[in-house]
């Protein structure tokens, strides 16, 4: 069943193969008749370049890697090469197309999507940087290759243990029959002694997709320890879901209709370097305009914006404070209208006195609050100011801006909801937003963007059925029936994982109550959170505490490094595939590239021989073979028509097709054959400006708000929040106004001053902010040497900064901080907003033993185990200083050895 017209593509083998002979990138961008000029994609990457990081060619990073050999005649069939799409599982925030040449059973060359002419409307799903690096990974010399023990750690716990070593210790090869008898044998003895809570899995859900097989083998047996809190979204997590602001902004097409867009906080040309950024180009072109708020000139404001407004981490809330006593003391409905009147009696609750909700005092309305009517303090430009260090004027013009431009859209990445008052950011965007008129109309937004390109813009308007990337499988139609873990109640919250172990100090469960943490055994997955999550010196002391300590993963992470026994596992490259989401309008199937490599085995493999050896049921653990699982989800998946009312089925399936796939199911009519969709690997559906598929958030809302109200206690958006506050008070983290306040942030800019009345500054004089940087994906790629070399890891620091501790440009610093201290070169650049310093988040720490510094410059070596209101971690709140290392000058890391752990003799 061939597809209409303009409803989706799906390349024929002709254009396959013509398009596989041409550069991508050499591909013009199409302009749209009677429309602007639009950006291509070569001065998305001219304006978007870094002009103050990266000492070698893009281009490097992007084509060396392994086996690097020229194509050969593939006229032959000894010459004859594929191309197969694959995967790249990195958690970045956006998601490309990656294929591999894969030539005599080796990857020689990397591609990317090719299936469609790049257009602004339809534009095709480029790799990155990262994703064009697979092979350095997959093939690196820090493969773990086989299982492999500690050389003094021993089962039985106690001394047997010698945790002290761990990080330290050499390594020995074992058997896999070896190490699996070990890793059940320790499950048993520590359950038996100490509970099911004595087993403790840090890092995400465990049965996220694709990771659903060591935690859904623990549920099965009763549960485990888990943790809650450590999340992208910050505090958008919980305050979303209460107060009911979405974390959805409209799609790209609506957006193009945008006059203003405020990009707060936002940096997608480092952070998410798929689609967004050239996205936004297209509005540029379309004429929007642009203005930045962000501590630091980023790589996405230099491309885009007209305006940029400096502000400091943590203090976000007070400047959207003072934009909102701009509009509440220049308002005037007949002259001078700013305040969206209808739509706060309409849609809200809390906003002023006659607006509160039932038993509420009605002097705890917002607009008191931000007039100062009670408390005595205004919350106008200059108290603003004085604590965000944006100018009075700056901040009274964008609130005005903002609220006189007809189509404005307001979008905030998720990273001030990872500071210390990220809850109150939540409810000060909702505020403002909801005053300025900015929701719930076409071209306007009040949005967090959730930092995940493929779920933004109503992605389920477009398709439907099957799964996608990180969606939990309770609610799919195919794979492992979801099962609730007992002892969700006791999960500990990730500030308290560490100090609950090292101080032996009691935590704080979802339910509010306390408990003691009776952890004796970590088991890490692929998460790496000792090196991600907060305090990771303390990380260290915990898992040196442990009874054992088992890891298993591709590469030897921090995690690998600090534990006992450590297991080999495949990439999914050396696995069947995976169907997911990758845009909103792409679909992607990744296939197997090449087998295992070594002794690789899966992570399902894995929990399927340990439950042999625990008596768990393996029918439970695992019913559908990988190919049936991935098969259910492509053959439920539909794709809108046209009319933008009904389905089609995505694939076509025949009999001959289940056959040659080897799984069972049903024929049926589609758009594409399946067995095209899976050698081309991805689908696009086709948009145009005018296809009447525009998504804007709470446009039904805003139209009707009692027909269609919200899942909050209320039913509208509640800028006063009794459930959050309730719900904060519940869990006992710290207490939680019902509207937004201004709360100094625990090691904010405040904390930065020994005296705040003088301004004296105190130990830690300095702000840092944890930065996604193009090197890695939170800690993936950050061992491949060619993105080690192309894009520098240095500190920021403004010149203004700089001068005041005596250093230059490339000269090592020591960076201290209340939990640990790193080394890394400075970069002095004027992007950087003084008082503020920036490092990249996701190096593997390298602790010098000697000194207990960290060479390699891991951020959570400096982020404490800070406790905030809704129980996120406050990366973005963090206090340090800085002065001139007088030690030996740090060797590039990309210069550093592989942490080649185990080599045959």
């Amino acid at each position: 069943m061939a597809p209409a017209s303009g409803a989706g593509r799906i390349c024929t083998a002709r254009e396959k193969a013509l398009r596989e002979e041409t550069d991508p990138m050499e591909h013009e961008t199409m302009q749209r008749e009677g429309r602007p000029a639009s950006i291509t994609r070569r001065s998305l990457l001219k304006w978007t370049g870094l002009a103050t990081v990266g000492t070698a060619a893009l281009g490097t990073t992007a084509c060396a890697g392994f086996n690097e050999t020229d194509l050969a005649d593939t006229g032959t069939k000894e010459d004859a090469s594929t191309w197969v799409p694959c995967s790249c599982w990195a958690d970045c925030g956006s998601k490309g197309f990656n294929k591999a040449l894969v030539k005599n059973g080796e990857v020689v060359r990397m591609g990317t999507d090719q299936s469609h002419t790049d257009t602004p409307d339809c534009p095709q799903m480029r790799a990155c940087a990262r994703g064009r690096s697979l092979r350095g990974m997959i093939f690196g010399a820090d493969r773990i290759k086989y299982p492999m023990k500690r050389k003094n750690w021993q089962p039985g716990g106690g001394e047997n243990a010698h945790g002290e070593l761990r990080g330290r210790d050499e390594w020995e090869r074992i058997s896999w029959d070896e190490a699996l008898d070990l890793i059940a044998g320790e499950i048993k003895r520590v359950m038996d002694t100490y509970g099911n809570e004595g087993i403790l899995l840090p890092g995400g859900v465990p049965q996220r997709l694709g990771d659903f097989d060591i935690g859904r083998m623990m549920y099965l047996m009763g549960g485990c320890l888990e943790q809650n809190g450590a999340v992208s979204s910050g505090a958008w997590t919980e305050m979303a879901k209460l107060i009911g602001l979405t974390e959805d902004t409209n799609d790209r097409m609506d957006l193009r209709t945008s006059e203003l867009i405020v990009l707060w906080a936002s940096n997608p040309a480092w952070s998410r370097a798929g689609l967004p950024t050239y996205d936004y180009m297209q509005c540029k072109a379309a004429g929007t305009k642009f203005i930045s708020v962000d501590v630091f000139y980023n790589p996405t404001a230099r491309a885009l914006t007209d305006e940029f407004i400096a502000v400091r981490p943590g203090t976000d809330t007070a400047m959207l404070l003072g934009m909102a006593h701009v509009l509440l003391t220049q308002d005037d409905p007949e002259k001078n209208p700013l305040i969206d009147w209808d739509f706060l009696d309409r849609c809200t609750i809390g906003f002023d006195a006659d607006h509160m909700p039932a038993g509420a005092d009605p002097k705890d309305n917002f607009a008191d609050y931000v007039l100062g009517t009670y408390d005595g303090q205004p919350k106008d430009p200059a108290w603003a100011s004085e604590i965000c260090g944006a100018p009075a004027e700056a901040i009274e013009k964008l609130a005005l801006e903002i609220a006189r431009t007809e189509r404005c859209a307001l979008i905030m990445s998720p990273a001030p909801a990872r500071t210390g008052s990220g809850a109150q950011l939540c409810q000060a965007l909702l505020s403002f937003g909801a005053m300025a008129g900015i929701i719930g109309k076409p071209g306007c937004c009040a949005a967090s963007d959730c930092g995940h390109a493929w779920m933004q813009g109503g992605w389920k308007q477009l398709h439907e059925g099957g799964t996608y990337l990180g969606c939990f499988l309770k609610d799919t139609v195919a794979g492992p029936e979801y099962i609730e873990n007992p002892l969700s109640y006791k999960k500990v919250n990730v500030n308290q994982m560490w100090t609950s172990i090292v101080n032996e100090e009691e935590y704080i469960g979802v339910d509010g109550n306390r408990y003691e943490n009776p952890a004796h055994l970590i088991y890490d997955r692929h998460e790496n959170f000792l090196n991600q999550g907060p305090a990771t010196m303390l990380g260290i002391e915990a898992y040196r505490k442990m009874d054992t300590v088992i890891a298993q993963n591709l590469v030897m992470t921090t995690t690998c490094k600090y534990a006992d026994i450590v297991l080999p596992i495949s990439s999914m490259w050396e696995r069947y595939g995976i169907f997911e989401q990758a845009y909103r309008e792409q679909l992607i199937w990744t296939s197997q590239v090449v087998e295992p490599l070594f002794e690789c085995r899966s992570d399902m493999d894995v929990a399927l021989a340990l439950a042999d050896r625990l008596g768990v049921d393996k029918e439970a653990l695992c019913p559908e073979a990988d190919a049936q699982a991935v098969f259910n989800t492509v053959a439920a998946a539909k794709v809108l028509n046209e009319d933008n009312e009904t389905w089609d089925n995505l694939v076509t399936i025949t009999e001959d097709d289940l056959a040659t796939l080897g799984v069972e199911g049903t024929p049926q009519e589609g758009r594409v054959p399946i067995l095209d969709f899976k050698r081309d690997g991805i689908y696009t559906i086709e948009r145009t400006p005018d296809d009447g598929r525009n998504f804007v958030p709470f446009q039904a809302f805003r139209e009707d708000p009692e027909a269609n109200a919200l899942k909050t206690e209320s039913g509208k958006l509640e800028i006063y929040c009794r459930a959050a506050s309730e719900k904060v008070h519940g869990w006992g983290f710290a207490e939680l106004d019902p509207i937004c306040k201004y709360v100094p942030p625990t090691e904010g800019y405040e904390e930065t001053f020994a005296d705040w009345e003088t301004k004296e500054k105190g130990e830690y004089p300095f702000q840092i902010l944890s930065l996604h940087i193009l090197r890695h994906s939170h800690s993936t790629f950050a061992n491949v040497p060619n993105l080690r070399e192309a894009f520098d890891h240095p500190l920021y620091m403004n010149p203004l900064d700089a001068e005041g501790v005596g250093v230059q440009t490339g000269e090592t610093v020591l960076i201290t901080s209340k939990w640990g201290r790193c080394l890394r070169p400075v970069l002095v650049t004027e992007t950087m907003m003084p008082g503020v310093l920036g490092m990249g988040q996701g190096a593997w720490v390298e602790i010098d033993e000697e000194t207990g510094i960290d060479k390699a410059g891991c951020m959570n070596v400096l982020c404490g185990p800070n406790v905030t209101t809704t129980g996120f971690q406050s990366w973005n709140t963090c206090i340090c200083n800085v002065e001139k290392w007088d030690g030996e000058e740090l060797v590039p890391d990309y210069l550093w050895d592989a942490r080649e752990v185990f080599k045959e003799e």
